[in-house]
């Protein structure tokens, strides 16, 4: 009795360009990876001249990390909120609202009291927990929208190509969070910021804010602004603009791709 089995299956080959193609032509992927860029370059940026102007322009260098932990309560009391609202809402409808409670926060910072009073304080933090609460309603959804963005892929290619999705999405976040630093430092440096001193101990540079003029902190203070607004309108750009998958659309798309997993079966 011959039990020999015929194998006879041919697996299709891996074409890198016509992925990269498909991925750039994925909107869904494409609109993510834009706003998480923008997210990328604006916060990070923003992190590395923050330090300098709480020293410089607030000249209270101590509550600069209270501060920044206090930004954080937003995105910790929408965490559990989360599940429920996309359900009822949709994951673009919300992320596009969260962009525009960014975009509001990022504006308000540019709000400055003439000479740097306890109030201009009060409204940068203000402004920043607004920021904060509409990048906690991104952030929560971020990789659940790249997955429904593979999903698109499958329904408009017939390929699911995960892995290029996610590897290209991945490198260009990793690439903005270089890049954004590098911008800001750049630019810090053209509005008259420099690491002035050094301390005759350990040889590191310093930063010696009695050489430095309240016209270089009050410049500081606004690119701060810059860069958190910035980072809020390519949020908006990707997820309202080109991100294409609301929750209608998403609805449709689950559905006929699970008549044809239907039919396969």
């Amino acid at each position: 009795m011959d039990t020999s089995v015929a194998l006879n299956e041919e697996q299709p080959k891996f074409n890198v360009m016509e992925a990269l193609k498909n991925f750039f032509h994925n909107r869904p992927a494409v609109g993510a990876t834009i706003a998480a860029m923008g997210m990328f370059i604006g916060m990070q940026g923003a992190a590395t001249a923050v330090s300098v102007v709480f020293q410089i322009y607030f000249q209270n260098p101590q509550i600069s990390g209270i501060v920044q932990l206090f930004a954080m309560i937003p995105i910790v009391v929408f965490t559990p909120l989360a599940r429920k609202m996309v359900v009822k809402y949709g994951k673009k409808e919300l992320s596009v609202v969260g962009a525009i409670c960014s975009i509001i926060g990022g504006a308000g910072m540019f709000i400055i009291m003439p000479k740097n009073t306890g109030l201009d304080l009060l409204i940068y933090i203000l402004c920043q927990l607004v920021y904060s609460l509409g990048l906690g309603v991104y952030s929560t959804v971020s990789w659940a929208m790249m997955g429904d963005a593979i999903d698109y892929n499958e329904w408009k290619t017939g390929k699911r190509e995960e892995g290029v999705v996610y590897s290209l999405h991945s490198f260009f976040r990793k690439l903005a969070q270089g890049v954004g630093p590098a911008v800001a430092l750049l630019i810090m440096g053209g509005l008259g910021y420099v690491n002035n001193a050094v301390d005759p101990e350990t040889g590191a540079a310093f930063i010696d804010v009695t050489l430095l003029s309240f016209d270089v902190a009050v410049n500081l203070r606004v690119l701060v602004a810059a860069l958190f607004l910035v980072s809020a309108l390519f949020q908006f750009i990707g997820l309202a603009l080109v991100y294409n998958l609301d929750k209608k659309t998403l609805a449709k798309m689950n559905e006929e791709l699970a008549a044809r997993k239907a039919s396969k079966a």
